[in-house]
């Protein structure tokens, strides 16, 4: 072996450990709770922002979508505990 293909071999073989990366922590309910609130806050935060300009008295408005926020993560938490599945979800509420 010349000595470029043996600067090669360590140089690959100090960068990989022997240990695998550990695996991110399991999912709790209050983490995907968080996952969709955030996820249908931003969407309802834009319908807010845009329905927003043209109301007069947009307070009730704001509620309304804050409520619908807490409503429709919560009904998305449920169904999806029930499922069972692993998805994307648990994937990044794992690693948060």
């Amino acid at each position: 072996m010349t000595q470029s293909n043996k600067r090669k071999q360590t140089k690959n073989s100090s960068h990989h450990s022997s240990n695998p990366s550990p695996e991110p922590k399991k999912a709790g309910i209050g983490r995907i709770f968080m996952m969709y609130f955030v996820i249908f806050g931003t969407i309802l935060a834009f319908i807010g922002f845009m329905g927003d300009d043209s109301l007069p008295d947009s307070r009730f408005f704001i509620w309304l979508l804050l409520a619908m926020n807490f409503i429709i993560s919560i009904i998305a938490t449920i169904s999806h505990t029930k499922s069972g599945k692993k998805s994307k979800i648990d994937e990044i509420a794992g690693k948060w």
